[in-house]
């Protein structure tokens, strides 16, 4: 299976995973543009559904959410992401099967100015 990533330029990124596996998402992945380098990235927003279960965590750290049955979570009308260790990739375990969709928002360095258009 595969995931797919829709991204904007400054704004936030879409993610969507799809049938049983683990999906790992690089920050790199994040990037809208190769002007932008994504320095960390939070969970904005999460909607799923599974006949199993779904685990996100980041490389090398803990679990941060488990999700079962189906479900939607908008930690950004609470001004809250999820953002433990964020610095590190997301990593999505669809146990069994299902699907996921969330919403990231990001930090990043650019190469250039976006209002002068002048190369730093």
């Amino acid at each position: 299976m595969t995931y797919e990533v829709t991204n904007s330029r400054k704004g936030t990124s879409i993610v969507r995973a799809e049938g049983p596996a683990t999906y790992t998402i690089q920050l790199t992945d994040l990037s809208a543009s190769a002007q932008e380098t994504i320095t960390s990235a939070s969970l904005r927003r999460i909607t799923w559904s599974t006949n199993g279960s779904i685990t996100i965590s980041r490389t090398g750290g803990p679990t941060l959410l488990s999700l079962y049955q189906t479900g939607d979570m908008k930690f950004d009308e609470f001004g809250y992401a999820i953002s433990n260790t964020s610095t590190a990739n997301i990593v999505c375990t669809i146990a069994t099967g299902g699907s996921i969709i969330m919403e990231v928002s990001k930090h990043a360095n650019y190469a250039n100015d976006v209002y002068s258009q002048a190369f730093a």
